[in-house]
């Protein structure tokens, strides 16, 4: 009767998770689709980023300080779920931020955004039915999943991110996989029910299998854990500079969306603020400049250092993708093939989920390259070093 009760209970809860999440995924994806849309016919919106970098950590210093860590207050809360519920308010903040973010020219993602707003809508579950300590990690770890599947279109990649991301063995168990891939799948079609419809990325043409190619592949899986490494180093020392000479959130918000705004219109480089959706697809097709992954890179470590909210999936997606179709330049493999790994294997390896990254290979290119995924993945990720982007 007890098992019966518990896993009645959580059928419940996965709905209620599936429903929230989902709804607010598509809510999420439709307006910041609009927002961009808005962004890209009006540049002249990018210069008031200072303006909203000011107003973000106005809101952060005052209503919302209590959930200002965003990812990292969600994996310390999986670590150590006695902590207080995450406050309500921490999905419309962080909705709102991010809104904000890419109106107005900042180079940030959306998987934060989503993570955000699943965990802090699901939380609110938790006295309702009065969860333990063990079933609130368990909830948790559900509506990571289901903000990632969601968000991203990729169910399967969703579940096995919340396993992986916050590298704790103890979460893992059939019981615990069950829940977070129904919460995964379920809010994945809420949110294609509300009409919501997600990027296609496609890779023509595997490499043919020999010798030369499985070493250049190793050779490019090396590279990709570099950038990741990379990315992960500037983030942290921008970061740090930021806390040591602009203390003050407000200023330093201020100064760097003041920064961002005059590279960008310095450098005419519209195309590597916001998502970059367009510059991601284009790296598929057309080898992209050199610099391209550089540029992005500097400018999502420093829209992130600075206060701005969103995430770094795709900013990563962008790094990865732009690398990899340069490297077409200089190396004989196919070149949407290196853009799709790279895209891929640059995230895995600087959110330290290979596995998750894999399946997400398998979710959006097919089941042919998943297991040139995992291997690439695994290889950069262990290059890319043990902390990941979502450590504190």
């Amino acid at each position: 009767m007890i098992k019966i009760r518990s896993l009645a209970k959580w059928m419940i809860i996965c709905v209620l998770i599936a429903v929230l999440v989902g709804s607010g995924s598509a809510l999420f994806l439709v307006t910041l689709d609009f927002f961009t849309k808005v962004r890209n016919q009006q540049t002249l919106f990018i210069a008031f980023l200072p303006i909203a970098g000011f107003v973000t950590a106005l809101i952060y210093q005052t209503i919302g300080k209590s959930s200002s860590t965003g990812n990292h207050l969600i994996v310390e809360n999986i670590m150590e779920p006695s902590k207080p519920i995450l406050p309500l308010w921490m999905a419309p903040l962080i909705y709102i931020t991010t809104l904000l973010s890419h109106l107005f020219g900042g180079s940030a993602g959306r998987e934060g955004t989503a993570l955000q707003m699943s965990a802090g809508l699901s939380d609110q579950l938790t006295k309702p039915f009065k969860l333990t300590e063990k079933e609130r990690r368990t909830l948790l770890l559900a509506a990571v999943a289901a903000g990632f599947g969601s968000v991203f279109g990729t169910p399967i990649a969703g579940g096995i991110f919340a396993l992986e991301f916050t590298n704790n063995k103890r979460t893992l168990n059939p019981f615990v996989l069950a829940i977070v891939l129904s919460c995964s799948f379920f809010a994945h079609f809420v949110c294609l029910g509300w009409g919501v419809t997600h990027t296609v990325y496609s890779i023509q043409q595997l490499p043919e299998i020999n010798l030369a190619n499985f070493t250049l592949i190793f050779i490019v899986s090396l590279a990709f854990g570099i950038v990741a490494f990379t990315f992960k180093t500037v983030l942290q020392f921008f970061k740090k500079w930021c806390i040591n000479h602009l203390p003050n959130e407000i200023w330093r918000s201020v100064i760097g969306g003041i920064l961002i705004a005059l590279i960008v219109y310095t450098t005419t480089g519209f195309d590597f603020i916001g998502l970059g959706i367009k510059s991601i697809i284009g790296a598929y097709n057309i080898p992209a400049s050199h610099f391209d992954f550089a540029i992005k890179l500097l400018l999502t470590a420093l829209t992130l250092a600075v206060g701005f909210k969103g995430g770094e999936v795709t900013p990563l997606f962008f790094i990865g993708a732009t690398f990899g179709s340069a490297l077409s330049l200089i190396l004989p493999l196919p070149i949407s093939f290196l853009a799709g790994m790279g895209m891929i294997a640059v995230f895995g390896a600087a959110a330290k989920t290979p596995v998750a990254a894999a399946f997400l290979a398998f979710e959006l290119f097919g089941k042919e390259y998943f297991f040139y995924a995992l291997a690439i993945c695994i290889i950069a990720s262990f290059i890319a070093g043990k902390k990941s982007i979502y450590q504190s």
